[in-house]
Order: C-alpha cells, then sequence, then structure tokens
C-alpha cells in the first residue's frame, strides 16, 4: 500500500514540476513523410511508398521511439542555490498558467515485416512494446503546492493520470485502388502489462480571511492493475498479460490530387481500449479533517515527504481489491499535404491531433525534404505549439542494398537538458529487398464481343 500511495503522491508533483497545459506528444511526425520507411505507417497505414516491396525490421532495433513534450523547462521552474539547494522560482506559477500536463510516448518494435502479394496489395505484421502515460495537475493546484495558500481566495483544482504499458500485435493490410487512391488499415491486439487510471478527483479550497484556516471539499479514485506485481516480482506480469485484453484500429487514406504534385492524407491512429482485469485495486481517499495548514513548497529537499505527511494527515486513503474496468488508448488524428517541387524535392504539412479522456492537443509541422539519389533522403521540418513557434526537427534516411536506416530527432534547438521543452527521437534498421518501382496494376474492364449467328 506504501508504494502505491508514493506513485499515486507522484504524479500531480511530477506533471507540475516538468509540464505545462500546451504539450502535445508529437510521434515523430517528420516519419509521417519518409514513405519509403516501413515505420511511416504507424501515422498513416496507406502512406508506403510503391518503391517498398518487402521488408523486415531487425528485431528490437526495427523501431526505436520516445517522446516528451513541454513548454515548460527546468530552468523555467528551478533554480540551485550557492549552498546547492533547489529551489522552486516564484515566476514557476506564471509558467505552469492555468494547468499542467505531462505527456509521454515510448514504443520498441520486437518484430516487424510486410511484403506484397500483388503490385496492389501489401500485407503488414508487427508486434511492439508500448508505454504511454497522461497526468494533469491543475494551475491552482500548482499554486497551492508552491506558494501555499491566500486568505479569501478559492482554489478549484483536480488531477488525472492514465499511465499506460502493453504489448500490442497489429496485423496490416494496405491497397492501391487505382492511380490516385490508397487506402490502409491496422487491426491491434492488445495485451495489457499495468495500468494507473487516476480520475474523479475534483477539489475546491477555501481560505478563511480571519483565521487562515482552510476548507477543502476533495474526492479521489484512482484503480490500478498490475502495479504492485510490477514493482515486486516484474517476471510474473508476462503470464497475466491475457488477463487484460484489448482492441485498437488504425484507418488511412492516400490520395493524389489532379493537382500535379499534391496529394494529400488523412489518417486515424490508436483508437481502441484495453480491459484490465489481474491484480486490480480501487484507491479512494476521503477528507478525515477538513481545516489544515500548508505554507508551500521551497525547495526540493524533503519536499516529497512533506506533500506525503500532509496528504495523510488530511484523508483517509482506502485501499481494496478492484473491479475490471477500462482505459481508452489515446487516440490521434492526422492530416497531411505534400507538395513535389521537384522529383528530388518536396514540401510537406503536417496537422495532428491527440485527443485522450476530456482532452485533446494540437501540433501543426511544415516539412522540406531533398533526396540524393536512391541512398540518402533529408527532411529539415518546424513544429509550431502554441506557446513555443520555434522547435526546429531533421530527419535522415539511408539506403546501401538491401540495409536501410533512419533516425528522426525533434526540438534539435534544446541541446542542454536543463533548457529542453520537447524532445523525440525515433530510429530504426530495416531490410527491404526487391526495392525496384512498381507501377500500380489497373485491371481493364472487359470489352463483350458479339458474334453474328
Amino acid at each position: 500500500m506504501k508504494r502505491i500511495s508514493t506513485i499515486l503522491y507522484s504524479i500531480p508533483v511530477l506533471a507540475g514540476a516538468c509540464l505545462s497545459h500546451h504539450a502535445y506528444a508529437q510521434e515523430s511526425t517528420l516519419m509521417h513523410f519518409i514513405n519509403q520507411s516501413p515505420q511511416s505507417l504507424h501515422t498513416n497505414p496507406a502512406n508506403l511508398s510503391n518503391d517498398v516491396q518487402w521488408f523486415m525490421g531487425i528485431p528490437v532495433l526495427g523501431g526505436l521511439h520516445f517522446d516528451a513534450n513541454s513548454d515548460v523547462s527546468y530552468n523555467d521552474l528551478f533554480l540551485r542555490t550557492s549552498d546547492n539547494i533547489i529551489r522552486i522560482k516564484p515566476s514557476a506559477v506564471d509558467k505552469i498558467a492555468s494547468s499542467a500536463r505531462l505527456l509521454i510516448a515510448g514504443n520498441a518494435e520486437l518484430l516487424s515485416f510486410g511484403f506484397k502479394v500483388h503490385p496492389n496489395h501489401m500485407i503488414t505484421f508487427s508486434t511492439s512494446v508500448v508505454a504511454d502515460g497522461s497526468a494533469l495537475l491543475p494551475g491552482d493546484a500548482a499554486k497551492l503546492l508552491i506558494l501555499g495558500n491566500t486568505p479569501g481566495e478559492q482554489l478549484n483544482f483536480g488531477a488525472e493520470a492514465n499511465l499506460l504499458g502493453y504489448l500490442e500485435t497489429a496485423l496490416g493490410y494496405s491497397l492501391a485502388i487505382n492511380e490516385s487512391w490508397k487506402i490502409g488499415a491496422r487491426a491491434k491486439l492488445l495485451l495489457g502489462a499495468a495500468n494507473i487510471y487516476l480520475h474523479n478527483m475534483r477539489a475546491t479550497l477555501d481560505t478563511d480571511p480571519v483565521d487562515y484556516s482552510m476548507r477543502l471539499h476533495m474526492n479521489a479514485i484512482a484503480r490500478t492493475s498490475n502495479v504492485e506485481t510490477a514493482l515486486n516480482d516484474p517476471s510474473k506480469i508476462l503470464p497475466r498479460l491475457f488477463d487484460n485484453t484489448g482492441f485498437a484500429v488504425d484507418f488511412g487514406i492516400h490520395y493524389q490530387t489532379p493537382v500535379e504534385g499534391l496529394s494529400i492524407g488523412l489518417s486515424a491512429i490508436d483508437w481502441g481500449w484495453i480491459n484490465w482485469k489481474s491484480d486490480l485495486k480501487f484507491h479512494e481517499a476521503t477528507l478525515t479533517n477538513d481545516e489544515f495548514v500548508f505554507a508551500g513548497l521551497t525547495d526540493l529537499n524533503g519536499s516529497f515527504e512533506q506533500i506525503k505527511d500532509t496528504l495523510n494527515n488530511l484523508f483517509d486513503f482506502e485501499e481494496r481489491a478492484g473491479k475490471p474496468y477500462r482505459t481508452p488508448l489515446p487516440g490521434k488524428i492526422y492530416l497531411s499535404a505534400i507538395y513535389n517541387l521537384t522529383p528530388d524535392d518536396k514540401l510537406g504539412f503536417l496537422f495532428g491531433t491527440r485527443a485522450m479522456d476530456n482532452f485533446s492537443r494540437t501540433t501543426f509541422t511544415l516539412m522540406y525534404n531533398r533526396s540524393v539519389g536512391k541512398w540518402l533522403s533529408v527532411s529539415l521540418g518546424n513544429n509550431f505549439m502554441l506557446t513555443k513557434i520555434f522547435n526546429p526537427s531533421m530527419a535522415i534516411n539511408l539506403r546501401g542494398g538491401a540495409f536501410q536506416f533512419f533516425l528522426s530527432v525533434e526540438n534539435i534547438s534544446s541541446i542542454s537538458v536543463s533548457t529542453a521543452r520537447t524532445v523525440g527521437v525515433h530510429l530504426g534498421f530495416n531490410l527491404t529487398f526487391n526495392s525496384k518501382p512498381q507501377p500500380v496494376v489497373i485491371e481493364e474492364e472487359q470489352i463483350p464481343r458479339f458474334y453474328n449467328r
């Protein structure tokens, strides 16, 4: 119970310390435009180039992907004093603004391959380990944690979190209907490893202007699956994967417009859910004393224990066996446009939005790609967010014979960890064979023949 409570306490602290309300996991947006790489299917299953006849990702190294985003850097929130104490800046509350959300995503392809059964038809398969998380801390909660309470002021806040770990097995199919239209879909079987689902946490805090006492009205509910098992004996997670099953789908279309060199795409990714049934715990915090004093945090030394002591004195934490529940995946929608300036140069635009529970986040990407023969492709781009305009990114795709290597790096302007707000890395190694351009086969209608008798 102590370890579970520690995890639940840490969710709002991590969210408030790390991220702000405009963060968005970018899902390696430049990979969307490198359609010579099979990993471009992750953002649109209709996206694969006609050049690729069949491919295989090198096991484990076929695709490694990590994203974490923030509009607030470490230096925006903290400072280190001359006596080596890390303190919270007074301006941190203004940086966090109205809310703070942590969004992270990680993916490792254990096995992937695909092949064309016909010039117009391709089948793909992949198995991946996926971690995805979202945690929300409203700005009023951050204000309370950092500055403490203000007499006569009412604070309204709550917290949400959905941290997922699962195994994904996907079977995909892509079809070139004709020279203009391509469609694709992927069906995904999901096997859940562990989950923390914090919801229905809402609170109102009033501070008396006379005696400075605080009255808090609050209730919090959290559900977990396999968390204690993951902490105490991770080897027991594998046999329980089939207890937590789920399903998701990807769907995409790609259209070559009548405008020469212009194509557009639309896709919906990761629309599904996981049903959690193993090692279930139900955690509820109910108010035991509605008057308390909390002076806020001044530094990080001992602050975690300070928060725990305050919460333990204020709430009665109850843990009991839970009932089966369902959590959604973070669904994404992508809309793209690509214009070929020359056979070797193209411009791209990508609109992406991520939806999970009661929120969504949006970003825009502009890209320029240059191909050097058949062996090198270089992409430069920029991701536009609401509070930070300059987020440059770069990607390369190398091909030598059957060997292919790709690397995409988001926000290359933030070299220092202390100033970084957006981090995204996607790399992998593939083997591609018979990669010669194959035209789409257009089936001609048979014209009936008439004979005179």
